[in-house]
């Protein structure tokens, strides 16, 4: 299987949702308690993305975890993923003229923008 591939069917929304909030609580342990899911259910999310990417995302240390530099590169993109979302999903698009025209407001049959 190709690594394209690979990286399409394992990288799941919520794995990166629950890197950004390991992130930002700097301890599995706190992020599962923030999520309302067991420890064991982030420890394995995390592992996952590891092992899909090839690489390490968090340096784990006594008093948490801190992100490495993977780490940090694959937060910024998973901002950016969640904030293209965000900006789709708030966005209104208009069927007749898909995907050229994307327009922020209710689409209106027989109107043209």
């Amino acid at each position: 299987m190709r690594w394209n591939d690979r990286i399409g069917r394992r990288i799941k929304l919520s794995d990166l949702h629950i890197l950004l909030a390991v992130a930002q609580s700097g301890s599995m342990a706190k992020a599962a308690n923030e999520l309302a899911v067991s420890h064991p259910v982030v420890s394995r999310s995390i592992a996952v993305l590891e092992h899909t990417l090839g690489v390490r995302l968090l340096e784990r240390n006594p008093h948490g975890v801190e992100l490495t530099e993977y780490g940090r590169a694959m937060l910024n993109r998973s901002h950016a993923a969640f904030d293209e979302l965000r900006h789709y999903a708030d966005m209104r698009i208009m069927p007749s003229r898909w995907p050229f025209v994307l327009v922020n407001r209710p689409f209106r049959p027989g109107i043209s923008a």
